[in-house]
């Protein structure tokens, strides 16, 4: 059971980098790949992985958190509790949070937005503390 929590604890990381993708993925765009004459073929490609990236950044976040949810409780029942994997878990929780006020605000201000970008900054910390030290 314990190698389903590792797999758990690997799918989630990658649909997180899905969700975390939507900022550097744009960032390139308005940088380099928008510059490009619009029948650029490479323009074209990538402006389609960006529009499947963007469109679904909720559901890829929604389903990193319910897939380390998942993750902590085999984690919890079948091997042990790591310290920085439940702070790895309550930022992911706290990103989710964020990320669902900035979607359901009538009002979105830039506070909201870098305050859910900051928390994505600690996660993604949090994270790789969690899968170097294992403790």
């Amino acid at each position: 059971m314990y190698r389903l929590g590792d797999a758990l604890g690997v799918l989630t990381a990658v649909l997180f980098c899905f969700a975390i993708a939507n900022f550097p993925v744009k960032w390139i765009n308005r940088r380099w790949v928008a510059k490009l004459p619009k029948g650029n073929a490479f323009r074209g490609g990538y402006q389609s992985v960006m529009k499947f990236l963007v469109k679904n950044h909720r559901f890829f976040g929604l389903g990193a958190v319910a897939l380390m949810a998942a993750h902590v409780v085999v984690q919890l029942l079948f091997k042990w509790a790591s310290v920085t994997g439940i702070v790895t878990a309550a930022l992911g929780i706290l990103t989710l949070a964020l990320g669902f006020l900035l979607f359901k605000s009538r009002k979105r201000t830039p506070a909201m937005l870098w305050a859910h970008r900051g928390a994505v900054m600690a996660l993604v910390l949090a994270f790789l503390t969690h899968v170097l030290t294992r403790i």
